[in-house]
Order: structure tokens, then sequence, then C-alpha cells
């Protein structure tokens, strides 16, 4: 039983931190579609630049500690950060190319990236309840998948007399 609820709360500390993570990006998209409304054309195509920079230096920064720590979760994070960065320095091109308003891309955005952290964080819970539950079964330790090789014996002959 205590090792059931343990395992609960490693699951709901993976699931909460992508969550709060897509509420970071939510966030984020929101105060771009509100710089829009309230800024120059101009200051705003600085600003993208400016924000496309700083989640790049900071992309660099995940990177780096997860080559430190040897960590794939940690990279993971690095290469979503990675494509936040090459999202907003795409931006302002898409919108004048693709000839859409730039709200309803924010909001697309939005919503595109809150769907992958959700999908990502029902596929955590799934395979981590998967795990916990492949654990409890002995089976594996039962049933072996290596063959038993048994050492052929000469056979005695026995005398007769």
């Amino acid at each position: 039983m205590e090792k059931e609820k343990e395992n609960n709360k490693m699951i709901r500390k993976k699931v909460f931190e992508n969550l709060i993570i897509a509420i970071a990006m939510m966030l984020y998209f929101i105060l771009i579609n509100f710089s829009y409304l309230r800024m120059e054309e101009d200051m705003l195509l600085k600003g993208l630049k400016i924000a496309s920079l700083i989640v790049l230096l900071l992309t660099i920064i995940i990177f780096e500690i997860a080559y430190h720590k040897d960590s794939g979760k940690i990279a993971i994070h690095g290469i979503e950060t990675l494509i936040l960065a090459f999202h907003t320095l795409t931006i302002w091109h898409i919108v004048n190319k693709l000839n859409i308003s730039f709200e309803t891309y924010i909001l697309f955005s939005t919503y595109a990236f809150a769907i992958y952290y959700i999908l990502k964080s029902i596929l955590i819970y799934t395979n981590e309840k998967r795990k916990y539950l492949k654990s409890l079964s002995d089976i594996h330790e039962i049933v072996s998948k290596e063959p038993i090789k048994k050492e052929a014996k000469k056979r005695e002959k026995k005398e007769n007399t």
C-alpha cells in the first residue's frame, strides 16, 4: 500500500510539472497577444525577436543542464523550448505569408501547445501506471525466457553376469 501511494505521488508530480509548463506557455502567448493589441507593429516585431532570443538562450541553458546531469527528460524540455523559440521567431512571417489575423494565429498556437502538454501528461500517466502494474506482477520471475540447457551424459552400461 505504501509503494502505491509513493508511486501515485511520483506520477502526480510528473503530470503536474507538465501542466504547469502548459499554463506557462498559455501565459506566454497571452502576453504576446496583449502586446500586439497595445504596441505598434515595428515595436512588436522587435519584441518578438527579443523574446525569441531570450527563449533561445533559455534553451541553451536547459541543454547545458541536461548534458551535465545526463538527463533525457531535461533534454526533452530543451527541445520543447527550442520549438517555442523557433515558433516565436516565425510568428510574424507566417501571419503575413498566410494572410491570417495575428490574434487567430496566436490563439491556435496557444491551443496547440496546450493540447500537446495535456496529451503528454496523459501519456506520462498511462506509461507510469503501466510500469507500476507490471512491477507488481512476479510472473517474469517465475517464467524465465532463457531455456535451461542440460548437459548430455553418457549412460553407464549395466553388465550382465
